[in-house]
């Protein structure tokens, strides 16, 4: 090739990429988040004093929204083909059933392109205009559920883009005295400092979500940000175990622990002695708790057995669930007594069925149904904190339980719920979830 084709080459390929660069520069976007458990349907209508072209300078980019998902729904361009002075206007109708949110821009041309401003409007609430880059919110009722929706415009380099959600609230569990009934919380909290993101912010804000259960099982509470925590759970859950360490220094403890709303009378503890790869820089183990909840003994572990898929690691999971059954013959439990083991078990049942079968085995337990978000307790599909660097990747796991002793009493109901935990408070918006988990609420009934 010569020398001027190359240049008239180069200079091509120089002036396309600016042009695409700016053309991705005058856009704006829309994204909607949907944390409720229901899809919702989007309808986005243009209207104004001049109309711009469909799939040319707007775009309508999704008509659906999977519960918990996040999608990006629209496309403006902020430059070509306005007039100064004209007016342009996109109502994002979501909905689901009878229930009715619209998220609103308005656009404005002018001699450099165009200025915008957003809303949101509720079946009670039109929000005023806003321009700036805070974020803004309106309480509602949304399928029936307290909720809120709203709204964060973003710096991009370019033209904003706007941050918008339908959030159902986090429904409070009713307190149940019923003393042969327990509701069992497991909740690996992804407070591990150098890796995870926004733990004291996250940490802060758990505790407003976490009302009702009778116990909670804590795994990855290896942060100092867990005191304060504590602290705050304590109002409600004033029994704590310590968290187990090892004998020698290692960079982080056990991470494990059991809170509860009844007395613990009695407690237990094993650091597992062997790991695999950087599980070794914690003192994985169990720890023990006997709870008497008005008079009816409940026995209950909490644990966080080996990460990763390896040979090694899989084969490692299914000794340590065998410690955890030596752990609980060795408390002598009579048969008459409820036995509760949870955690994050790292099984996921999904990819390995025969693990998962094996662990119920080396456990000798049994599995409730599941319940609540049935497709996983870890899924970076919706969850942007198990998607994040050196949490699980792009693998969609359920790998968290709360399961029964076969050799004690048994529960005549039982179901392993998986919630979703979300906030939308000023420190966690767009980042949304609580943990890189989803908890699972171990719920048992017995006969009296």
């Amino acid at each position: 090739m010569g020398l001027n084709n190359i240049k008239f080459s180069v200079g091509t390929a120089l002036l396309m990429g600016a042009f695409a660069t700016q053309n991705t520069l005058a856009d704006s976007y829309v994204f909607i988040t949907n944390t409720t458990p229901e899809t919702v349907s989007v309808q986005v209508n243009h209207t104004g004093t001049q109309i711009l072209q469909h799939g040319n300078q707007w775009a309508q980019e999704a008509t659906q929204i999977a519960p918990y998902e996040t999608k990006r729904v629209l496309r403006m361009n902020r430059y070509s083909g306005l007039k100064s002075g004209q007016t342009y206007n996109f109502d994002t109708v979501v909905s689901s059933g009878s229930s009715q949110v619209t998220f609103k821009q308005s656009m404005t041309g002018t001699w450099y392109g165009s200025t915008i401003k957003h809303g949101m409007q509720t079946a009670s609430t039109t929000s005023p205009w806003y321009t700036d880059r805070n974020v803004y919110r309106i309480n509602t009722v949304y399928a029936g559920l307290a909720a809120q929706t709203a709204v964060k415009a973003e710096y991009t380099g370019g033209y904003d883009d706007f941050h918008y959600t339908i959030h159902q609230n986090t429904v409070t569990e009713p307190v149940s005295n019923n003393a042969d009934e327990i509701k069992v919380l497991s909740y690996n909290i992804y407070a591990l400092p150098m890796v995870a993101s926004k733990i004291s912010e996250r940490l802060a804000e758990l505790p407003q979500h976490l009302n009702g259960y009778d116990v909670i099982l804590m795994q990855e509470a290896f942060s100092s940000s867990r005191t304060g925590m504590l602290n705050q759970l304590a109002q409600q859950y004033p029994y704590q175990t310590h968290v187990p360490i090892g004998s020698g220094y290692n960079l982080f403890d056990s991470g494990v622990l059991v809170l509860s709303r009844y007395p613990i009378v009695k407690t237990a503890e094993m650091i597992y002695p062997d790991c695999t790869g950087t599980d070794c820089f914690a003192d994985k183990g169990v720890i023990y708790a006997e709870i008497i909840k008005n008079g009816k003994a409940y026995h209950v572990t909490s644990t966080h057995t080996a990460s990763f898929d390896t040979n090694e690691a899989r084969a490692l999971r299914q000794v340590q669930f065998q410690q955890i059954r030596q752990l609980i013959n060795q408390q002598n439990i009579p048969s008459f007594d409820a036995v509760l083991m949870g955690g994050d078990f790292n099984v996921n049942k999904l990819l390995w069925p025969q693990d998962y079968q094996d662990m119920l085995t080396n456990l000798n337990a049994t599995a409730p149904v599941s319940t609540g978000y049935t497709a996983s307790t870890f899924d970076p599909r919706i969850n942007k904190l198990a998607g994040a660097a050196g949490s699980g990747g792009t693998t969609v796991e359920y790998l968290d339980y709360v399961v029964s002793s076969n050799n004690h009493r048994q529960p005549t109901q039982s179901r392993n719920d998986v919630r979703i935990l979300r906030s939308a408070a000023d420190p966690l918006f767009m980042t949304w979830d609580l943990s890189d988990h989803f908890p699972v609420m171990g719920h048992f009934n017995y006969n009296p």
